[in-house]
């Protein structure tokens, strides 16, 4: 079960349930909590395992305070700077604060309500990238792959991706691709319970090599393949890094 609490500006509030609903959310309004706001909540995730609250300055406060008073877990979320009078906010610090809203944070925060969403198998997240640009910001893992013989040393693999056939097959066939997959996938696979009993519902594999074309290309195909296929986890291959919020922004 995943429970967000949003707390924002008022002049946000309806921007934000909007977002929540389109991610996936459940969004409870203020005339069916009732006097009881844990046992609400309680409830609605029992029928949906995503609910989002979105607390505003004059709305929610004192669900905010009930669910911390009974030590309910959630992730929370600011939005703006939300000071209204009589406004408390809860003694803890937000998991992000967004100080406004524009399309870069709203993508950003739809990206994270997706990832606190509740699922059955944890998801891992697996993409390339190039050292040479740079370590990836929103990497829980990375592995390089710069030990392996690189294909773009080949005339007829140069220009090709390390999703081709061809390449792959040249990069998997050395001895050091199958010990990286062979001690690096079962490792990964133990800690899977571990991040699911820490509430974590999505795992970000970021796989490198100096282009980011090549060898990394080759191994994140093979990682996600065989992850699906141990039916532990679910993984999927994103053709682009996940969104990084600008420390300007946060």
């Amino acid at each position: 079960m995943s429970l967000v609490v949003i707390l924002c500006e008022d002049r946000f509030r309806e921007q934000l349930e909007a977002l929540a609903l389109e991610v996936g959310y459940s969004l409870p309004r203020q005339a069916e909590m009732g006097p009881d706001p844990r046992a609400a909540v309680r409830s609605r995730l029992d029928a949906n395992p995503d609910l989002a609250l979105v607390v505003s300055e004059r709305v929610g406060q004192d669900w905010v305070t009930a669910l911390d008073r009974e030590g309910t877990r959630y992730w929370l979320v600011e939005a703006g700077s939300p000071r209204g009078p009589g406004f408390q906010p809860p003694n803890r610090r937000p998991h992000r604060h967004l100080l406004g809203l524009d399309q870069t944070t709203l993508a950003y925060l739809s990206q994270l309500l997706d990832d606190w969403r509740d699922r059955d198998l944890l998801r891992v997240d697996c993409f390339t990238f190039a050292f040479r640009d740079g370590m990836p910001h929103e990497a829980d893992w990375v592995v390089d792959t710069r030990f392996l013989d690189s294909p773009y040393w080949i005339a007829e693999m140069r220009e090709r991706p390390g999703t081709d056939p061809l390449v792959r097959e040249y990069v998997m066939d050395q001895p050091g691709a199958q010990e990286l997959v062979g001690q690096f996938l079962p490792m990964l696979l133990r800690l899977v319970p571990l991040y699911q009993a820490q509430r974590r519902s999505v795992l970000r594999l970021a796989v490198g090599c100096t282009g980011g074309l090549h060898r990394s290309m080759a191994i994140a195909s093979e990682l996600v393949e065989r992850i699906d296929d141990s039916g532990m986890a679910a993984a999927r291959y994103l053709k682009e890094p996940p969104l990084h919020l600008p420390q300007e922004l946060d």
